[in-house]
């Protein structure tokens, strides 16, 4: 046994001394700009199985490591460029590192015909079953005022409104920058995405389907790649936004990034001043055959700034420590005034007119800091990740319920409430070269407790006293350990991969007012596998497979009253159970045209749906598990190129839905068939950038209502000044003021409910970003952990 084992490790060392890297830099023939996303292949001469496969990075660099000597063909390929081929012999006498330098690629004339955008980054590919899209320098996304404008241009990715987002597997997509998840909760991820423009980004990867690499709550992500450069010195960047509506906004935001040889540091400043709008209208018709209109106006005047400090430095080549801190702190204060009306059935004559008025000032503190390792190794590599972060949320409301009539008050209610939420994680993760291909393991613990209280004060006999009836306190703990095992790699034509994830989840929810405690322990294990087939270096077929799960939020597991109305509020559910999601997805991409069919199957999916109680007439809204859903879509995306000044971009997304639903004593199955259609049309006039964009999603709904169909359309007006140095923007959002989303009850033998909300989507936005500084390096973003997401 053991010369056996000598005969391995000595074969083993022989490959790697014989082993060398290959690597070189592939840039613009015309504007000497690096290319990213170039698919390279490393062949034998006359055989067609690839040896190695690669894809250039943002700045145009590729790396093919542990090459055997011999000889090779090495082809870069990518759409609207032509094709290049090199020759490449590998010699015992060579250097361990052979550096190609710079390789000009000419752009393929005969494709602008087809389906290519020229002058520019591509606009799609797709690597694995997974879509890239090309984002700086990409005609369909120059006029966009902020990265949040290019996630709803995205092929298969729904953003709506309150800036909540939905990817095709139906789920809400984890935010990655740079590979890394930020650190950051639901508010600063919609105001970092509105400080980015799009020519800070180099390209963006969706990730339907994510390995079991990453958290079990990662159903979907979207990887954020920065534009980044390697050249030292200063550099700054500084966006304004003004948006007008029936209130007016200002967002301001400072990058400041210096890189000496082995230190990195990075300051980023951001304040947001001014008010939004939003608007609740809901008729329900009541058993009584009286109707209830509930019409609620809220402006929310802003006082919110958030920093972020990082430090990076090099230990050594291929070794980096990584030191952040960052705070974001929202000020705001909320002005609600909202009419309830009740009316007879043929709405002809009102019998009651309740006047509500809620002030609440909201507060949020958000603390974080942490430290990363990164070491990159000849084959292998070691990230390391610990964080702290403090949530501290704190709202008081003063709520007065006035009849309208008799100007007389009916009811006068104080609340004060907190929530302290305390994260702690760490998380390894490790890589090694292994045949011809990698295996990753790794693993993560978290620790998270959460402290909640909520006061009613009640006017009765002008004195306020406690309401023990709405008020709580709530406390709960949750251990997470994670460990994964994953191996990919190639043969042939075929690309594949195959892991698995196993989560155990421990939970103890104490309601200290109502003296239940909750213990929950349960162990999930998230397998996944891809495997991909290249037709040809343009072409490819992806079939993957995943299970993911999904816990609940914290406010979700809140048993606390929030009030949208004197009766009509949402509560907390402390007994929530997990979702789980089988995913199996077909994919298809030639060139430019990129079409997927997704089908699964959601066990124990979490709603907030109404209960509607006759005897108060009190409309509430809680948070249940359902039994399952099932769902299926198909997803098609066409950039096209008409001419040099016309270009378009079209998505299209067919969706079936079907849930089981218990709801007072029945059972609801009813299938939901619905689509959507988004895109664009560029004009390019001299120097200015016309875009005009779309979007229509047709009837569609749930088991217990009906959604109306909703249509948008925006104008955008784009030109650069002084070199690029300056880059202005102007765009009309929702020209029609179309953007409502209604919903209708489907059951109107149990009640008739009927509403839409109404963010103020129709509005001006003039953009402004100038860049200064010797240097055009971007850092990258700080860590993020999944339950810094569940904590918003």
């Amino acid at each position: 046994m053991k010369p056996l084992l000598l005969c391995c490790l000595f074969a083993c060392t022989s490959l790697w001394l014989n082993a060398q890297t290959i690597k070189g830099r592939l840039i613009d023939a015309q504007t000497r700009q690096g290319i990213p996303l170039v698919n390279l292949i490393l062949t034998k001469p006359n055989q067609s199985k690839a040896v190695k496969y690669a894809a250039s990075d943002s700045t145009g660099s590729f790396e093919l490591k542990d090459v055997e000597l011999g000889k090779y063909l090495l082809s870069a390929t990518l759409m609207g460029y032509q094709q290049i081929q090199r020759e490449i012999d590998l010699t015992a006498q060579d250097s361990k590192v052979l550096a190609l330098g710079d390789i000009l690629m000419a752009e393929d004339p005969n494709l602008l015909k087809e389906v290519t955008i020229t002058g520019g980054t591509p606009s799609f590919s797709t690597q694995n079953g997974q879509l890239r899209i090309g984002v700086a320098n990409n005609a369909f996304f120059k006029s966009s005022v902020n990265l949040l404008d290019v996630f709803r241009k995205l092929p298969g990715l729904q953003v709506n409104q309150d800036g909540t987002m939905q990817m095709a597997s139906r789920a809400a997509p984890t935010l990655f920058v740079d590979g890394k998840p930020v650190n950051m909760n639901n508010d600063e991820i919609l105001t970092y995405l509105s400080s980015l423009s799009p020519d800070m980004v180099e390209s963006i990867e969706m990730i339907n389907q994510p390995s079991a690499r990453y958290d079990g709550e990662y159903q979907g992500i979207i990887d954020v790649k920065l534009k980044r450069n390697q050249s030292l010195g200063f550099r700054g960047t500084y966006n304004v936004r003004l948006q007008r509506n029936n209130y007016s906004l200002l967002d301001n935001n400072l990058s400041l990034v210096y890189k000496s040889n082995r230190f990195i540091y990075d300051v980023k400043l951001g304040h947001t001043t001014g008010s939004t709008f939003y608007k609740y209208h809901a008729l329900q018709f009541l058993p009584s055959t009286n109707a209830m209109i509930t019409d609620t106006r809220t402006v929310t005047a802003n006082r919110n700034y958030n920093i972020q400090a990082k430090v990076a430095y090099e230990l050594q080549k291929g070794q980096s420590l990584e030191a952040f801190v960052r705070t974001y702190q929202i000020d705001r204060t909320a002005t609600s005034r909202n009419l309830l009306t009740t009316q007879t059935a043929d709405l002809a004559n009102t019998i009651g007119l309740v006047k509500s008025d809620n002030d609440a000032l909201p507060k949020q503190r958000y603390y974080a800091g942490g430290l990363n390792y990164d070491a990159q190794f000849r084959h292998s590599e070691l990230h390391v990740i610990a964080s702290v972060a403090q949530i501290d949320n704190r709202q008081t409301e003063d709520i007065q319920n006035r009849n309208v009539f008799s100007d007389q008050l009916m009811n006068y209610w104080k609340t004060n409430s907190s929530n302290n939420i305390l994260i702690r994680t760490a998380q390894a993760d490790y890589t090694q070269n292994l045949g011809q291909g990698k295996l990753d393991f790794g693993g993560k613990f978290a620790y998270t407790t959460t402290q909640n209280k909520l006061r009613y004060d009640t006017l009765g006999n002008n004195v306020f006293s406690l309401d023990p009836n709405r008020s709580n306190e709530f406390r709960y703990e949750e251990y997470i350990a994670a460990a994964y095992l994953s191996y990919s790699g190639q043969w042939d034509k075929f690309k594949y991969n195959a892991s698995l994830r196993a989560e155990h989840t421990s939970t103890k929810a104490n309601s200290i007012t109502t003296g239940l405690v909750t213990d929950r322990k349960y162990l999930k294990w998230l397998p996944s596998a891809s495997l991909t087939y290249a037709i040809n270096p343009t072409e490819q077929l992806t079939l993957s497979y995943s299970r993911r799960m999904t816990r609940p939020t914290f406010a979700m597991l809140n048993p606390f009253r929030f009030y949208y109305s004197p009766r009509h509020y949402w509560i907390g559910n402390p007994y929530l159970q997990p979702s789980t999601t089988s995913l199996l997805s077909l994919s298809y991409s030639r060139k430019a045209l990129n079409i997927s069919l997704n089908a699964g199957r959601e066990n124990d999916p979490m709603e907030r749906y109404p209960e509607y109680n006759p005897s108060t007439n009190e409309l509430i809204f809680l948070g249940r598990n359902i039994p399952y859903r099932n769902f299926v879509n198909l997803l098609a995306s066409l950039p096209i190129t008409l001419n040099k000044w016309w270009r378009m971009n079209n998505n299209v997304s067919f969706y079936y839905n079907k849930e089981l639903r218990p709801y007072f004593g029945r059972s609801y199955q009813i299938p939901i068939y619905s689509y959507t259609l988004n895109g664009s049309q560029v004009f390019s006039l001299k120097d200015w950038l016309l875009d005009v964009s779309y979007s229509y999603e047709s009837k569609s709904g749930n088991g217990l209502y009906l959604m109306k169909p909703v249509y948008g359309i925006d104008f955008g007006l784009q030109k650069a000044w002084f070199g690029n140095r300056v880059n202005t923007k102007l765009t009309l959002y929702d020209a029609f003021d179309n953007l409502k989303r209604r919903l209708v009850f489907r059951d109107q033998t149990i009640f008739n409910n009927d509403f839409y909300h109404y963010f103020g989507a129709q509005r001006l936005v003039f953009a402004l970003t100038y860049n200064f500084g010797s240097s055009t390096y971007k850092a990258r973003e700080s860590k993020k952990t999944e339950e810094e997401n569940r904590a918003n």
